[in-house]
This record gives C-alpha cells, sequence and structure tokens, in this order.
C-alpha cells in the first residue's frame, strides 16, 4: 500500500493535549483502534551505516525517507514495515505486512527475508538496506488517540508518554526500560490531510500555544547518539 498525503506537526502542552482532545473527539469520528485511552504503538527505525536519514532529517533535506517496523501488540505475529518518504511537503508512504520471524531476522540484519514476499515496498527495502547496510538504531512506542473524518482524508492523531531506547531492539519484548524524548511538550499533535484542510481545522490549530514544526520521533528518540557520539 502506497499513499501520498501532506502533514503538520504540533508539540503541546499538557492543557492544550486535554483541550484539543476533547473537541476532536466532538467533531470527529474516533480512530476504531481506540480504545478508552488510545492504543499502544511500538516502531524499530533502521538506519545506513553512515546514518545517512538521520543526517537527511537533522540537515533539513527536502528528499528524505525513513525505514521502520511498527507493532501494536507485543504478542503479535505480524509487522509493519513501512517507508516513509517527504519529498518538499508531501508525505509517501509505503506500507507491507511481514511476519515476526521475518522482523526478527531483519533486526538481525537479514536482509534476504523480503525477496520472499511479491511487494514492491518488500522489494524497495531490500535495495536500500541492501546498499546501505542498514541496522536498528531506536526504538520508540508511545500512546496514541486518533480521530478521522472522510473528507480529503483527514487523520488527527494525539501521541503521548513518547519514550526511546537506543541499545536494546527487541520490539517484542515487554521489559525493555523506555526513557521519555522530551523534556518540555506532554504530547505531539499530527493533522494529516489530502488536499485542503477544514478551516475550522485551522483555526484551532492557530489557537494553540505551539507552532508547526518539522518534528521527527525518530531523531528526537536518539539523543544518547546526538548528544555523546556526534
Amino acid at each position: 500500500m502506497i499513499v501520498t498525503r501532506r502533514e503538520l506537526k504540533y508539540p503541546i502542552g499538557e492543557m492544550d493535549y486535554y483541550k484539543v482532545n476533547e473537541m476532536f473527539k466532538s467533531v470527529l469520528s474516533p480512530d476504531p483502534n481506540n480504545k478508552e485511552y488510545g492504543y499502544t504503538i511500538r516502531s524499530l527505525y533502521f538506519d545506513s551505516i553512515n546514518n545517512d536519514d538521520y543526517y537527511a532529517k537533522t540537515g533539513g533535506e527536502e528528499v528524505r525517507k525513513k525505514i521502520r517496523l511498527r507493532i501494536y501488540d507485543t504478542k503479535t505475529e505480524k509487522v509493519k514495515l513501512e517507508i516513509k518518504r517527504k519529498i518538499n511537503i508531501n508525505q509517501i508512504k509505503e506500507t507491507a505486512t511481514i511476519s515476526k520471524e521475518d522482523a526478527i531476522k531483519l533486526i538481525n540484519k537479514e536482509y534476504s527475508v523480503l525477496l520472499k514476499y511479491d511487494n514492491q515496498t518488500c522489494q524497495s527495502a531490500y535495495n536500500i538496506m541492501t546498499i546501505g547496510q542498514y541496522q536498528p538504531v531506536v526504538l520508540v512506542d508511545y500512546n496514541r488517540r486518533a480521530y478521522i473524518h472522510n473528507e480529503n482524508n483527514i487523520r488527527v492523531t494525539l501521541d503521548s508518554d513518547i519514550r526511546s531506547n537506543e541499545f536494546e531492539f527487541d520490539m517484542f519484548s515487554e521489559d525493555i526500560m523506555m526513557t521519555p524524548i522530551f523534556e518540555y511538550y506532554n504530547a505531539l499533535l499530527e493533522v494529516k490531510f489530502d488536499g485542503e484542510l477544514f478551516c475550522w481545522i485551522s483555526q484551532a490549530l492557530t489557537d494553540l500555544d505551539t507552532t508547526n514544526r518539522s518534528l521527527s520521533k525518530y531523531c528526537s528518540g536518539r539523543r544518547f547518539y546526538e548528544n555523546y557520539i556526534l
């Protein structure tokens, strides 16, 4: 599956979090996966041996990418493999589903497991990861509340309790110690849409005590690398 759309990101404090959550809950439809307090997402990000994707993001390059594995339950047998590409203001996300067994092999840099899938995303990931000698670099998890509107394929997400680990990459373990990423923000509000955004949503965003910023959970999660390696 390949999805192309625009994306806005706003780091928000605790008061704005509850404010916008109540607003979107009243005017948008809840994501079917939402439980009482949302749902959990865990992503394992990969980068090349030279950390090319990290430097493309921090350097502000207009064309860049990220490769990750994503799960919603540590007991799952199915894992999403995703390639996220940024081309100017547009986001393109390519997604494929692989088995837990193959995800573990990929974490161990056995790229050839992707060749068994008759899938363009797996083929692209195999080429990228083989050429760049990709390896896991940071595990990120958080809680998400999501709301949707069919018009313009609008999707609003509120991600809180965002944490990371740069040393342990067993994404199926429940015993990994995770460290909070942000010190000054309670959550990250993301608005994804096709075409134009409703004016009332735009107005609601301008009323927040924040601005649209190109924040990356991937780069923000690599605090040890940023502080002690660079």
